[in-house]
């Protein structure tokens, strides 16, 4: 249980087990339950809900501000012991705006997540075209399973670990956040969506890009063109006091004016961009209800097209906010087609 009080002592209360580790672990001051009398209370409470809130209560005092994810039924054990007030933005903003150190530490995770993409992407681009102009890597199918295992043990060898890495294909790549499964095909868009997290220090990295063995159709070329237009557009926009509202609507309305009108399923489905830091999505918000950069803030910015039956594509950098524009840590090529 982490524990942040008024006067800025921060503290871990753990179990006896995990006592050794987290003292090497972790920057705060660390407490056993043990010496926050939690066994005591249990036997008095005879309830590990209630004797934790009692013993949070003891540590903390009468008033408690809880994050807004906080499970209800222990909320409602707290409420027993103390008054207790819902976190919508104190502790996620005070997460939102990274140190120096932690921009290096992101930065250094994309480095590693580029590396690892950059594998995938050239299995894509040594693979031969079978009959049915299906990928062969190897002598064997080239699928969404063996591209995310190629990354995975790359990574693994870096320190990360990644889950749901997206490397969808062809009509899978109308829906922003299908993995994709089964061969791969040529003259189709192959989206790779990454974003591994670095085991030693907890921060995540994120990636996006779309790529085709051989040419795809004119469409997604087009496609592929505006999305990329309307990247670079936010960007250029990305600055200290600017709004992400502002910055996604900018890039939502460059995509009517070049004819891509977004309705139910189709056109540019989702928000423009999020957080990244110790989680892969925290604030700030690139999105219709996105509030102020500030300058620390790590963000995303992938703007996507989708059309059903067609196929969809999108583009991801990630880079911190400044006072006077965008850090970028993307440094990854973006390049369509490749043979």
């Amino acid at each position: 249980i982490y524990v942040c009080r008024k006067d800025g002592g921060k503290y871990l209360i753990v179990s006896s087990m995990e006592e050794l580790r987290a003292r090497r672990e972790s920057p705060c001051s660390i407490v056993t339950r043990t010496a926050a009398g939690f066994a005591e209370l249990l036997q008095e409470t005879g309830d590990a809900e209630s004797a934790t809130a009692r013993m949070i209560q003891n540590f903390c005092g009468n008033r408690l501000l809880v994050p807004y994810s906080m499970p209800v039924g222990f909320a409602r054990a707290l409420e027993k012991t103390a008054e207790v007030s819902v976190d919508r933005d104190t502790v996620l903003s005070m997460r939102a705006k990274k140190t120096a150190d932690e921009i290096e530490k992101i930065r250094a995770v994309q480095k590693k997540n580029e590396a690892g993409v950059a594998l995938a992407v050239d299995a894509v681009r040594k693979a031969e075209v079978d009959e049915n102009g299906g990928l062969l890597f190897e002598d064997s199918p080239l699928t969404s399973e063996r591209l995310r295992a190629i990354m995975h043990e790359a990574f693994f060898r870096m320190g990360l670990d990644d889950k749901d890495t997206i490397a969808s294909c062809g009509a899978d790549t109308a829906l922003p956040h299908a993995k994709g499964e089964g061969q791969l095909f040529a003259n189709q868009p192959i989206v790779l969506d990454v974003f591994p997290r670095d085991i030693e220090t907890g921060y995540f990295a994120d990636m996006t890009r779309t790529i085709s063995k051989g040419k795809p159709s004119d469409e997604i070329c087009r496609m592929y063109e505006v999305v990329h237009e309307a990247k670079e557009l936010a960007v250029s926009l990305i600055r200290a006091g600017v709004s992400g509202a502002d910055v996604h609507n900018a890039a939502a309305d460059y995509f009517t004016e070049k004819g891509y009108v977004t309705a139910g399923t189709s056109g540019f489905i989702h928000s423009l961009g999020h957080g990244v830091g110790l989680a892969i999505h925290e604030n700030p918000s690139l999105s219709v209800r996105g509030g102020i950069l500030e300058e620390g803030n790590v963000v995303t910015v992938e703007p996507g097209l989708y059309y059903p039956g067609i196929g969809g594509v999108r583009l991801e950098d990630m880079g911190a906010v400044t006072e006077d524009g965008f850090d970028r840590f993307t440094t990854f090529e973006e390049e369509l087609i490749v043979v």
